[in-house]
């Protein structure tokens, strides 16, 4: 088993173009996190002897990319332009090289830049799955 690195893994973002949509990877990108989280719900009741068995229910992702902004970045124009857009949604995919582990819609949230007087503007936001995602693979390694 090889180890993966992040360095490696790259958030591409899709062109938009329904029928034959790309995905580029976002220039600047430094890193990102990927987090799941879903809401417990009890389905115990008192006939059922069972306290708190929960089960899970509709899966929150979101994604935290940040980076270094890289003009010009096609990836990051579209990422931003969704960004200010009603509603502001766009296909992402997280690759490694061709092996893609997460592809879906997102809504684009909590955008925001820093611009310190020494070192590099850089740039965050979070993305928030809508809907189940196309692929939701993790641990793909391809064929």
């Amino acid at each position: 088993m090889a180890s993966e690195y992040g360095k490696d893994w790259r958030v591409c973002i899709g062109n938009g173009e329904a029928e034959n949509e790309t995905f580029t990877a976002i220039g600047g990108e430094t890193s990102h996190s990927f987090r799941r989280s879903s809401a417990e719900i009890d389905l115990s009741d008192k006939d059922s002897g069972t306290y708190g068995s929960g089960s899970y229910g509709l899966q929150r992702i979101t994604i935290s990319v940040s980076g270094n902004l890289k003009l010009p970045d096609p990836a990051f124009a579209k990422l931003f332009a969704a960004s200010k857009a009603a509603p502001p949604e766009i296909n992402v995919q997280i690759k490694k090289g061709s092996i893609v582990k997460f592809h879906g819609k997102v809504g684009v949230g909590n955008f925001s830049s820093e611009a310190p007087q020494q070192g590099p503007v850089t740039f965050s936001c979070d993305l928030s799955n809508i809907g189940a995602p196309i692929v939701d693979d993790l641990g793909a390694t391809g064929a």
